[in-house]
């Protein structure tokens, strides 16, 4: 009696882990025949993974070994070296003090860039110890150069695109996030940084500019009345030495050349600033590619001492992500660039190590969640006001993608990859289909 009693407990225990396997099977043999008869997905080129995060088994698999343009969903990456590399905040500078005469208590501050993001940026304007320390010290200020290899722009970023905020230079200083901003108000415009206001070309302020000229600016005309009451535009070329010097109201020489050679290197002082959860939210939810971009070269500065973004790349593939199932073809931190090439199995995986290594909570605040915020506020809402997405977007002409993850009503986390490229038209069907799709995984899942 007692070894039937066991033996039937044992078949019940097999039997109640049996179903929800072939539940499974059945909803991803079944979201699977849904993709591949699509009308939408037939107009284009589509790839879909469904994974179980906690025992990597894959649940639904269209096309997910295959490459394609991720756009920026690259941000997903990006954010996997920051976790992996960064602590809780972001380096802002580095300096160091040298005595110039002990008995007149002169010194001098050398200070470099971290490539830090944030900066005298407008949106993390609490978070600016850093100046603050640079303004109210009574040392002279002296910008040191960085040990960098870096090219303004990304590899095949799209020449259409210089003009917007969207696609300013990286830099390994970057200052108010490497925009000029202007602002309407009763009078006219405002502009931030004010060292600006001496480039302006035309009527006056007040009587409503018309538009920029200057080599360090792009040039594009300015909002009419009624139109936006705030215009970004990026500035390239401009001295880092200048521009800080005229913020702190003080002498800033910049020096240029060697100067490694003076200097112990060891002691070199690092002041954090923003928190590195604050930047990273920012990075994902407005799909920031500045952020993304300086993100990656912090980064490598503080694993290699090097503003390099291919150093910090290779050693991801290399080391962090060896054990992808294929391996991306990744070269900058945004996205904007279409040689950037993944499957979507490597983005699943690259998930689902995150999902590993940090806490639920944490990662469903640094991905946009549907319904609510980000670039899928209007998108993948939840019932009662509960959202079930939180995902990344990557969209550009001919390319959308959304990779991240579901939370079933049963409550289960399941990890997904959707990307499509080479389709016409608006993108606004294929998140239809995506959303219609989704919420089959959320309600059988």
């Amino acid at each position: 009696m007692i070894r039937l009693l066991a033996t039937l407990s044992l078949f019940l225990v097999l039997f109640s882990c049996a179903a929800p396997r072939r539940a499974e099977r059945r909803m991803g043999r079944s979201i699977e025949k849904q993709i591949a008869q699509s009308p939408v997905f037939a107009q284009g080129f589509t790839g879909f993974v469904l994974l179980d995060p906690t025992t990597g088994k894959i649940l639904a698999d269209v096309q997910g070994d295959k490459y394609f343009i991720p756009a920026s969903t690259t941000k997903i990456l990006t954010l996997a070296t920051c976790l992996h590399v960064l602590g809780d905040s972001v380096p802002a500078i580095q300096t160091q003090r040298r005595i110039l005469d002990e008995a007149k208590n002169q010194s001098v501050v050398l200070v470099r860039g971290t490539g830090d993001p944030t900066f005298l940026h407008p949106k993390f304007q609490q978070w600016q110890s850093a100046f603050q320390g640079l303004k109210e010290g009574p040392d002279t200020l002296k910008l040191f150069p960085r040990r960098s290899k870096l090219e303004r722009f990304g590899p095949g970023w799209a020449w259409d695109d210089y003009p917007y905020h969207y696609q300013p230079e990286r830099s390994v200083f970057p200052m108010y996030g490497n925009v000029v901003r202007f602002s309407q108000n009763a009078n006219g415009y405002t502009i931030e940084p004010p060292f600006f206001n001496d480039y302006f070309v035309g009527p006056m302020l007040a009587e409503r500019p018309k538009r920029f000229e200057h080599e360090s600016l792009w040039v594009l005309p300015l909002p009419t009345s009624g139109e936006q009451k705030e215009t970004w535009l990026p500035f390239t070329g401009i001295d880092a030495g200048q521009l800080l010097s005229d913020t702190l109201g003080k002498e800033v020489e910049a020096l240029t050349g060697y100067w490694e050679h003076v200097l112990v290197p060891d002691t070199w002082q690092t002041h954090h600033a923003t928190p590195l959860d604050t930047v990273l939210r920012r990075m994902m939810h407005q799909s920031d590619n500045f952020i993304a971009e300086q993100m990656l070269l912090v980064c490598a500065g503080q694993k290699f001492d090097l503003l390099q973004q291919d150093t910090i790349i290779r050693w991801m593939l290399d080391s962090v992500l060896a054990d992808l199932h294929s391996r991306p073809r990744w070269v900058d931190g945004s996205g904007l660039s279409r040689y950037n090439l993944a499957s979507p199995r490597a983005l699943a995986q690259v998930l689902q190590k995150l999902w590993l290594e940090q806490p639920a909570e944490r990662l469903f605040d640094l991905f946009p969640a549907g319904g609510q915020d980000g670039t899928i506020a209007d998108w993948y809402a939840g019932t009662n006001g509960r959202p079930y997405v939180f995902a990344k977007t990557g969209g550009m002409s001919g390319v959308h993608c959304l990779s991240g993850y579901l939370v079933t009503t049963r409550g289960k986390t399941l990890v997904f990859s959707f990307m499509h490229n080479n389709f016409v038209g608006s993108h606004k069907p294929w998140k239809m289909e995506m959303q219609r799709l989704l919420e089959y995984v959320r309600d059988r899942g």
